[in-house]
């Protein structure tokens, strides 16, 4: 990749630098169905930098097209002294690169990825080959979009340059660290990091130094004061710096002195919070106790788990700023014995405020009182006692609901009120007795109804029998009756139904139906003509030819495939045309456009013959350099010239040539200088 880049930069024509530049860019896709919104908080920075002399190159909601133009400009400007860049919105991972989407990206994979977004190793690159000072700042949105396959969420693993400074965070902190702690006059990159929350440096460099440099002043200097200052550099040891200090603690080269003296006897390495913590090697167990300490302070609400994640992190931070501490995150003894103290504290106050509550609620003697304690105590001291007392008055209300419904239902005297109770009730105070009086009464309904269906002897009749009782005792006499009845009724429907179908099945099932039937004949004939029909078809298909097709057309007063083989004679016809077109012209370009067009057709076998011999005599093949066409393919298929990956090197150079044509150059198939310079600025800037 950086070989391309320093192509790109080479064949660019650098515009006069600026004395900063700003490349920063916050998009949200078009499709996202979340956001944190990385266009408003990035926006918030464009001022800042503008006051601090930078030259903006922003974008707010940029499509992929805008992107790669600002790409272009950022090529162009040759920024030598101080170079951001900051991206927040949707970042995509796959294939070893890390693609920023434009808000047009919407779904992709890995195969069109590059196509909507800038590769973010080509920023990496550029900041690479510049001389500038250059910051990185990205701030990763997952917006909900749904990826194809070979593409995840997120940031991929980066091998990032020597040289560079990059961090990653939350579009909130990037945009914050940007307008304001990156742009502080005279500090160390490394002081502005360690006051911005929420960011992680992945790396640094020249960490002492200032990003924005500090206003030059010019003091004066008394006299003595600079001629001691200049015998102590003579000297020029620990001794001469500190006492020159000594004399002048606040001097005009007093930070000087103390820059010196930390060279020549660097100071011992301090502890960060994190390495203190770690110092104390926390058991899982004594990480459970900090969480379920932070979690009854109130400043915790996850799972008691004993992992210290980003809830727990912040639940320290939360506890050290209203404790008046540092808040780093990161815990140290004393301030874990303080923490425990105050969550034995916090503890005995909830346990005397349970007891006491369950006191005011009248010590779990009534309805009322038992669930407002464990409305607010569900887990108190008495929380099991409560529940026991509840379940008990509850059970007791339930049956008496139970015989109350009983009563309103009739007390078991009719079908309906029987079924109503024993839907409620399943196994209810009476729904033992409700089922054998459900049982009788339904016993002498069915008996009923079933002597009132032989009665009418219907239909009909067997039908209603049949829906009230589908499981009843005289179920299977009355399907037997009733296909009986329906069998003498349905003959004339049957023989509709089949010459509306008008298949040889359906002609079967009726005279399966009805062996006897008065359309016998008729439906036999049928079948005979159909499968005449059938055979003449298949005969045709057999022979696929033009005469073959036509005798089937001239056999049948009206074929029943008529339509198909009329259509198939036409498609002959067209492949033959097609083939007679491409041995007149006898080219590559000719036999590949019949293999489109028919690449399963008649003369499909000649033409990749054909073609084969062509390709072979072909001057420009192997006359390529085999790296320039394997990156020439991968341009040229970015741009569209390929529907399908290409297969051989004459694919390639067939390309090549349409390439040329279309941008007015020599159609040679080689890559020549010209060739690749088009190649190269299409491919990496998306132009055509």
């Amino acid at each position: 990749m950086r070989t391309v880049i320093r192509a790109l930069m080479l064949m660019g024509v650098a515009l006069p630098a600026a004395a900063d530049t700003a490349f920063v860019v916050g998009t949200v896709d078009q499709s996202a169905t979340s956001s944190y919104g990385a266009p408003r908080y990035l926006g918030t920075a464009f001022t800042p930098l503008d006051q601090a002399g930078f030259r903006l190159l922003t974008a707010v909601d940029a499509e992929s097209e805008t992107l790669r133009g600002l790409v272009s400009q950022l090529v162009a400007a040759g920024e030598d002294t101080r170079l951001v860049i900051a991206l927040s919105g949707r970042f995509v991972q796959g294939g070893g690169l890390t693609w920023f989407l434009g808000r047009d990206a919407g779904q992709q994979d890995l195969g069109s990825v590059s196509g909507f977004g800038i590769p973010l190793e080509l920023l990496l690159d550029l900041g690479a080959e510049s001389d500038a000072d250059v910051v990185i700042l990205l701030a990763p949105e997952d917006q909900g979009v749904a990826l194809g396959a070979g593409l995840e969420t997120g940031i991929g693993p980066l091998d990032i340059p020597d040289g560079l400074t990059l961090a990653t965070g939350h579009p909130a902190s990037v945009a914050r660290f940007l307008r304001s702690d990156l742009l502080v006059p005279g500090r160390p990159l490394r002081d502005s990091f360690a006051v911005a929350p929420g960011l992680t440096v992945q790396a640094l460099s020249a960490p002492y130094q200032p990003f924005v440099p500090a206003p030059v002043a010019t003091p004066t200097v008394p006299a003595a004061e600079q001629s001691y200052w200049d015998s102590m550099v003579t000297l020029d040891n620990v001794f001469a710096y500190r006492a020159y200090l000594n004399r002048y603690p606040n001097g005009y080269y007093a930070g000087q002195a103390r820059a010196r003296i930390a060279e020549l006897e660097p100071p011992q390495p301090q502890l960060t919070p994190e390495e203190v913590e770690n110092a104390l090697s926390l058991s899982r167990n004594a990480r459970r106790d900090i969480q379920r300490d932070l979690a009854v302070l109130g400043y915790y609400n996850s799972g008691i788990d004993g992992i210290f994640g980003q809830g727990t992190r912040g639940g320290i931070q939360s506890w050290q700023q209203a404790n008046g501490l540092q808040t780093t995150g990161y815990l140290d003894a004393a301030q874990i014995t303080r923490l425990s103290d105050q969550g034995d504290v916090r503890r005995e106050q909830i346990r005397a405020e349970d007891r006491a509550y369950w006191q005011q609620t009248g010590g779990g003697q009534d309805e009322a009182g038992l669930r407002a304690y464990l409305g607010r105590y569900p887990n108190g001291e008495y929380s099991d006692l409560a529940r026991q007392r509840l379940q008990a008055i509850e059970a007791e209300q339930e049956r008496q609901a139970d015989i109350a419904f009983w009563t309103q239902t009739g007390r078991g005297q009719d079908i309906a009120g029987l079924r109503t109770y024993l839907n409620r009730y399943p196994n209810g105070e009476f729904s033992q007795l409700a089922r054998q009086r459900l049982q009788q009464m339904t016993a002498q309904q069915e008996q009923q109804a079933w002597q009132q269906a032989q009665a009418a002897d219907s239909i009909q009749a067997y039908r209603a029998y049949l829906n009230d009782f589908p499981n009843g005792p005289h179920a299977g006499q009355a399907n037997q009756r009733l296909q009986q009845l329906q069998q003498v009724a349905g003959e004339p429907g049957a023989w509709q139904q089949a010459r509306n179908t008008d298949t040889v099945a359906a002609y079967r099932a009726y005279l399966n139906a009805y062996p006897n039937g008065p359309h016998r004949q008729e439906a036999q004939n049928r079948i005979a003509a159909i499968q005449s029909d059938e055979q003449a078809w298949q005969a045709a298909q057999a022979t696929d030819t033009i005469p073959a097709y036509r005798d089937y057309l001239n056999s049948f007063v009206s074929p029943r495939h008529g339509q198909a083989a009329s259509d198939r004679i036409t498609e002959i016809r067209d492949d033959n045309q097609a083939w007679q077109t491409a041995q007149a012209a006898d080219t590559q370009q000719a036999y590949r456009d019949y293999l489109q067009a028919y690449p399963n057709g008649r003369h499909a076998s000649d033409a990749r013959q054909r073609l084969s011999e062509l390709e072979a005599n072909d001057p420009a093949i192997g006359r390529n350099n085999p790296i320039q066409l394997q990156l020439a393919a991968q341009a040229l298929t970015r741009q569209g010239y390929f529907d399908t990956p290409p297969q051989s090197e004459a694919d390639i150079v067939a390309a090549i040539r349409r390439f040329q044509r279309n941008n007015g150059l020599r159609e040679t198939g080689i890559l020549d200088g010209e060739t690749l310079g088009r190649l190269a600025i299409g491919g990496l800037l998306g132009g055509n």
